[in-house]
């Protein structure tokens, strides 16, 4: 199994209204392509510098993955073809830092939580 990196651009409206659904869209192409997620969290939300399918803002969600190399394509076409996802760009993870990335992500993904939670409070 090889380590991969994903970040997505993912449509601001649609995850506004639903975030777990939209993102979960990530996480099941991972599953039904025979990958297992590792970390997956919300990166930000910026302005795009041009507009992709008539959005100017954008929801940049990072997520480790691991999977079979022979089936990574067939986890970009299913993506390519997801509407929620305006984008996305899928790295090969050099092994000897891979647990560290994902370590990163996994603190980062409490991080905000936290943030969240006493914002909401």
């Amino acid at each position: 199994m090889v380590t991969y990196e994903g970040m997505f651009i993912l449509d601001p409206s649609r995850y506004s209204r639903d975030s777990a659904t939209v993102s979960g869209g990530v996480s099941d192409a991972v599953a039904q392509n025979g990958g297992t997620v590792l970390a997956a969290r919300l990166w930000d939300e910026r302005k795009l510098a041009y507009p992709i399918k008539g959005q100017k803002k954008g929801v940049y969600w990072l997520t480790y993955f691991t999977m079979k190399s022979e089936q990574l394509a067939a986890f970009e076409r299913q993506c390519s073809l997801n509407s929620d996802i305006l984008r996305m760009l899928v790295l090969k993870v050099d092994p000897r830092i891979a647990d560290a990335l994902v370590q990163h992500a996994l603190e980062g993904a409490a991080a905000t939580g936290r943030r969240q939670t006493a914002a909401a409070e």
